[in-house]
């Protein structure tokens, strides 16, 4: 599932962290990826379709443009969400396992 800045984000995903290392309680080579919630407008198109009555914030407005090298796009969280989301994600995760890397964040 995508990392959304949901009401009251830092104690449910802080909570997410802990259970997920509960269930790692033993060694192992472990790494993990970041991935934020992002929609291409053909992606919203086909999701509205199938999810017509969906609270997700599919506000184009309200994001930032990023594109592919091909020249394709895609609606992302806005600078200042993406650095403080980054910012937590990073450390909560380094809090907890200080030995596996943060592979990719986006």
């Amino acid at each position: 599932a995508p990392i959304m800045p949901l009401p009251d984000w830092q104690r449910h995903y802080g909570e997410l962290l802990d259970r997920v290392r509960a269930a790692f309680d033993f060694e192992c080579d472990l790494t993990v990826e970041f991935v934020t919630h992002r929609f291409t407008p053909g992606s919203k198109e086909v999701l509205l379709g199938w999810y017509p009555n969906t609270t997700l914030d599919f506000s184009e407005e309200t994001r930032a443009v990023k594109r592919n090298k091909f020249g394709g796009l895609k609606y992302v969280y806005d600078v200042p969400t993406m650095k403080e989301l980054k910012a937590w994600f990073y450390a909560e995760w380094q809090r907890r396992f200080p030995h596996a890397p943060v592979q990719y964040w986006t």
